[in-house]
């Protein structure tokens, strides 16, 4: 339990590094045309509520924790790791984007469609960070 705690801790600011240069600086233009009133903006740079930003941001890496590390083969941890963070991503970001694109008005089918790709790539990157660590750990 602690060396999952551990890899927790550890991989919490790698997922925050790389979804925040995604959203705050590679893709912050494609965000704001696609969502248009919908998006909070402070000046040109996003501005999420920061509660909720943050709640955000331990949940994720909490789930690949849970849910995608268990899963990775420790005698193929790159592509399992991979493999099991993408199918994560994808079903997390999956649920969100299609909710919303299934309740909201205008909610953009581009926009959910580039989205539950980043999620997949996000979780699988993040997801083969943690197994590295937890190979480290053990």
């Amino acid at each position: 339990m602690w060396d999952s705690i551990k890899t927790y801790v550890l991989i919490l600011p790698v997922f925050l590094l790389i979804d925040l240069t995604w959203l705050g600086k590679i893709m912050v233009n494609f965000y704001k045309s696609e969502l248009g009133a919908l998006v909070r903006l402070e000046g040109d740079s996003l501005a999420p509520v920061l509660w909720a930003a943050i709640v955000v941001y331990l949940l994720i890496p909490l789930g690949i924790v849970l849910f995608a590390l268990p899963r990775v083969d420790p005698q193929n941890v790159l592509v399992s790791s991979l493999s099991w963070g993408f199918v994560y991503g994808v079903i997390l970001y999956g649920v969100y984007d299609m909710t919303n694109y299934s309740l909201l008005n205008n909610y953009p089918l581009r926009m959910a469609v580039v989205d539950i790709a980043w999620g997949g790539v996000l979780c699988a990157v993040v997801t083969s960070v943690a197994a590295m660590i937890d190979r480290l750990l053990k």
